[in-house]
């Protein structure tokens, strides 16, 4: 029974750890890198000039919009967004993006609320929470039955 219960607790351990890692670390991680680029970078306007197509096994097409924009050093400088889009911009859109001055591959376009990020949070902390009394739980009737 004790043996069972301690691989029951290691399971939860390892479980918790990749929840927090992957549903709140990395989360909360690519949430401060978008904030140290508004705060410490450049706003500019960029035109979609292209889109790089990707299929999935479902044959389903996604958009990657391909940006040009000047820096405030009167550089031209084109990116490729690593957020994929279900529909195309019209060629020529005009959309507002934040860049890092010393690196303006480092970018994000403005006006996408990253919503899916924020509820991978909340997902992820709500299941660190349930493992969490799990744990305790579990490390109760370890001692209850020592």
């Amino acid at each position: 029974m004790i043996a069972f219960l301690i691989f029951k607790l290691l399971i939860y351990i390892f479980l918790i750890c990749l929840l927090f890692y992957f549903f709140v670390f990395t989360t909360v991680r690519k949430l401060a890198r978008r904030r140290k680029i508004r705060t410490q970078g450049e706003k500019a306007l960029a035109s979609v000039v292209d889109y790089k197509i990707a299929k999935d096994s479902d044959r389903v097409r996604s958009y990657f919009p391909v940006l040009q924009f000047r820096t405030k050093d009167d550089a031209v400088v084109t990116v490729q967004s690593q957020k994929s889009r279900t529909e195309k911009y019209p060629e020529g859109h005009m959309v507002t993006l934040y860049y890092m001055r010393s690196d303006p591959s480092k970018f994000y376009i403005s006006g996408l609320v990253p919503f899916i990020k924020i509820a991978g949070i909340m997902l992820g902390g709500c299941g660190v929470i349930v493992l969490s009394i799990e744990i305790f739980r579990t490390i109760r009737q370890i001692i209850a039955n020592f």
